[in-house]
C-alpha cells in the first residue's frame, strides 16, 4: 500500500464552482492506494481526490475533464 500526499503548486480558483473559494498553493490531501502509480494522473482517481479537498477544506468543486 502506498501513501500519497497531494498537494497544491498554483493558487486558484478553476474547479470551483463558487468563484470567491479558490484552491490555494500548500493546500493539501493525504491519501492511501493500492497502487504504486499516484493517484494524481489516474482519471478514475481525481473524483476521490476532489472529495478529500472538498472535506478537508469546505469547497465546493466540480470536474472538468
Amino acid at each position: 500500500m502506498a501513501l500519497w500526499r497531494i498537494s497544491v503548486k498554483n493558487s486558484g480558483n478553476t474547479v470551483c464552482k463558487d468563484k470567491r473559494q479558490r484552491l490555494e498553493k500548500g493546500m493539501f490531501v493525504e491519501t492511501s492506494t493500492m497502487a504504486s502509480t499516484p493517484p494524481i494522473g489516474v482519471t478514475r482517481d481525481l473524483p476521490m481526490l476532489m472529495e478529500l479537498f472538498k472535506n478537508k477544506y469546505v469547497l465546493r468543486l466540480t470536474l472538468t475533464t
